[in-house]
């Protein structure tokens, strides 16, 4: 029997052409998680669908799934306008969307992130402090995933404030003293765990710290919008 799922809330976060006059868009969406989905496009609908097909949209779906994984989109309306994020956010926000496209499970929603998805487009398009959305998107994230860090050692020993940690994805932290790895100060560590990030030390720290967990996850896959960032940063 099909699942149909109308007037379900989802954005678009990746889409390419598929066979002819059709679009396969990646949605993400509140019910139902990452799913994609066919969308045709006519001749006649083209010009209005540019719109809608679209990041950053926050649409109502109209959707049918058959026997196979793809659903159908029968129709896609628009909730409120684009997410309008300047340059350079318009990077973190890519990231964000790549971050969900490459990371998430198909099928398997979380309601939770994906507030905390809509909350990050929109403290971006206001202009707040865009490192804090990225770590704040990412700690949810990493929750949602099952690989949040757990802050004290593999052994079960609180952090010493005058020592040096390495992180091992999907195991721990180990105190070392290696500088040949990336080390995190026991200092840095329990700020991060009492969420203090006053410390511009911590910050990085913190940043470093969901940068080795994100990377382990994403396995060797290149992100665009480092790479777009990067640019930018170089014709600046």
């Amino acid at each position: 029997m099909p699942l149909i799922a109308d007037s379900e809330a989802g954005l678009i976060i990746h889409s390419r052409p598929f066979k002819e006059k059709s679009l396969l868009l990646d949605l993400y969406t509140l019910n139902y998680g990452r799913i994609s989905a066919v969308a045709r496009v006519s001749k006649t609908s083209a010009s209005r669908s540019m719109g809608v097909y679209q990041p950053f949209v926050p649409l109502k779906l109209y959707l049918r799934q058959g026997k196979s994984s793809l659903w159908q989109l029968s129709e896609a309306l628009i909730q409120r306008q684009s997410f309008n994020i300047s340059t350079p956010k318009i990077f973190s926000a890519i990231y964000l969307n790549e971050l969900l496209y490459y990371l998430t499970i198909p099928q398997d929603p979380d309601p939770h992130l994906f507030a905390t998805y809509l909350d990050a487009l929109g403290r971006l398009e206001n202009g707040e402090d865009e490192f804090m959305i990225l770590r704040n998107f990412e700690e949810i994230l990493i929750e949602s995933l099952g690989y949040a860090p757990n802050y004290e050692t593999i052994a079960g020993e609180n952090f010493k404030p005058d020592s040096f940690y390495i992180y091992l994805p999907k195991n721990g932290f180990i105190e070392s003293e290696d500088m040949d790895n990336l080390l995190f100060s026991g200092k840095d560590l329990i700020s991060i765990k009492n969420r203090d990030y006053s410390e511009r030390n911590t910050r990085i720290a913190l940043k470093n710290l969901y940068k080795v967990i994100v990377d382990s996850l994403l396995n060797g896959k290149s992100l665009k919008s480092r790479a777009l960032y990067s640019q930018f940063l170089m014709v600046k």
